[in-house]
């Protein structure tokens, strides 16, 4: 996240003070010494909630004092509802690193189980890193990044809110099961919930690196190689190319991407051409798709 938009993120969260009454005389003046005052303090508490930030990235958990934590959690996390309670009863780091699931569920409030297993797995990491590893590539996954971006690549933007509303991030990608997503996360088809772990599957394998992932699939972006990274886009461009450009539109939002079909045994040329909606009286097409599948698909097994 950009300076500027921390900024921003702040500056719109500021609760309005009672206003002196000289802000309602007749100047304009920028240099009215009620305005430069109030312009002056914004402007240091916004420096100073950058700073918080700075901290949480270079400075070890057990260090961070009260402010650091708070800004931790409303600006890192993305959990500003536990701000005050966190305020009230978290006066240090080193009090966050001994935190339970209970400590969590009563000491600051979070009833949603999402929610504490996102703090848990952050603490996790946290307390690993002051043994002198890094924090996980996983931490650097946002649950941004996971509601837009990557549901969008795996063909599943349809429950976009529904992550983002219960902040899935990396950490918690690498920890959900299939009862998560039938209970929490209102993904109920089957091979919904298949495409999504097998999605997280692929991003264990590069060890959740998005830089990784983006040059793997820059490199095969005009080229029928690596399906295994292949995004729900690319699968749809390669029908296009094999001359199925008719069926090609049935395979959006459908959870079709390149790891459904390099790592899911059971997803074959004939779960293929179910999902592209091609007839089962098209033996021709059937076949020649599952000559083309074969050969992309083969060398990546």
């Amino acid at each position: 996240m950009g300076f500027g938009s921390i900024s921003r993120v702040f500056a719109r969260g500021k609760q309005r003070k009672s206003l002196d009454p000289g802000l309602f005389d007749d100047s304009d003046s920028l240099s009215s010494p009620t305005r430069l005052s109030l312009s002056l303090s914004e402007g240091e508490e916004q420096v100073d909630r950058l700073q918080q930030v700075e901290l949480v990235r270079t400075t070890p958990m057990s260090q961070w004092k009260a402010s650091t934590v708070q800004t931790w959690l409303e600006v890192v996390m993305a959990m500003p509802m536990y701000v005050k309670a966190c305020a009230e009863n978290i006066k240090s780091g080193k009090m966050l690193l001994t935190l339970s699931d209970e400590d969590l569920a009563t000491e600051l409030g979070v009833c949603n189980s999402l929610h504490r297993r996102k703090l848990r797995l952050a603490i996790e990491d946290y307390r690993d890193a002051e043994a002198g590893r890094c924090l996980s590539k996983a931490s650097e996954l946002d649950h941004h990044w996971v509601a837009k971006a990557w549901l969008n690549d795996i063909g599943l933007s349809q429950y976009s809110q529904a992550f983002q509303n219960h902040l899935i991030d990396g950490r918690m990608l690498n920890s959900l099961i299939k009862r998560d997503l039938e209970k929490h996360l209102n993904v109920s088809k089957k091979f919904h919930q298949i495409s999504i772990l097998l999605g997280i599957e692929l991003l264990f394998q590069v060890n959740f690196s998005k830089e990784v992932l983006q040059e793997r699939r820059a490199r095969c972006e005009m080229q029928n190689v690596d399906p295994l990274v292949w995004t729900n886009q690319r699968v749809l461009k390669w029908v296009r190319d094999i001359d199925l450009k008719e069926y090609a539109d049935n395979l959006m939002n459908s959870g079709v991407h390149g790891a459904v079909l390099v790592l899911e045994p059971t997803f074959n040329a004939e779960a293929m051409a179910t999902a592209l909606g091609i007839p089962s009286t098209k033996h021709i097409l059937r076949k020649h798709l599952a000559e083309e599948m074969n050969a992309i698909i083969s060398p990546a097994k």
